[in-house]
């Protein structure tokens, strides 16, 4: 056999692999427009300013969280009926006064859904408005607590039945 009868599919083996990266980059943009990212709002604010803050962001929530604890005391919500959520928002330290707060139910997955909730606090209990989820499954309450001196943020699962 002669050096001219021998076959090299190495090219072949490169152009199939850029081809392969091409459609795979292709796909990785019609998934992605399908699927737009939701904004998270844990922080109740842009994730931008939670970016540049976090570290007193986390400052904060760890001088709010030897202040007060934070439990839901309502775990399950029922749908197509009104539901309230209680909270418990025990002092840990004497003469403290009640946190201001701001609470936002919500899908974890979509934030078509987004109520903002009002609230009493009476007792060291927060109780929400009534309210009526449309869908089964996961719910989220997202809880922001503010004294004079620090916030803390918290989230809380739920599942509606």
């Amino acid at each position: 056999m002669s050096d001219k009868s021998k076959k090299t599919f190495w090219p072949y083996g490169i152009l199939l692999s850029i081809i392969a990266v091409i459609i795979a980059c292709v796909a990785t943009i019609v998934i992605s427009l399908d699927y737009p990212v939701e904004m998270d709002n844990f922080n109740f604010e842009k994730y931008q300013k939670v970016d540049t803050d976090i570290n007193e962001i986390m400052k904060n929530q760890k001088e709010f969280d030897k202040k007060f604890d934070v439990k839901a005391l309502t775990k399950t919500i029922t749908l197509n009926k009104e539901n309230k959520i209680d909270i418990k928002i025990s002092k840990k330290l004497p003469n403290l006064e009640n946190p201001k707060f701001e609470i936002l139910l919500t899908r974890p997955d979509t934030n078509k859904h987004n109520v903002d909730l009002n609230a009493t606090y009476s007792d060291d209990i927060l109780t929400t408005q009534s309210f009526t989820p449309n869908l089964i499954g996961r719910w989220q309450i997202m809880l922001k607590l503010a004294d004079q001196n620090s916030t803390g943020f918290y989230k809380f699962e739920l599942f509606a039945r």
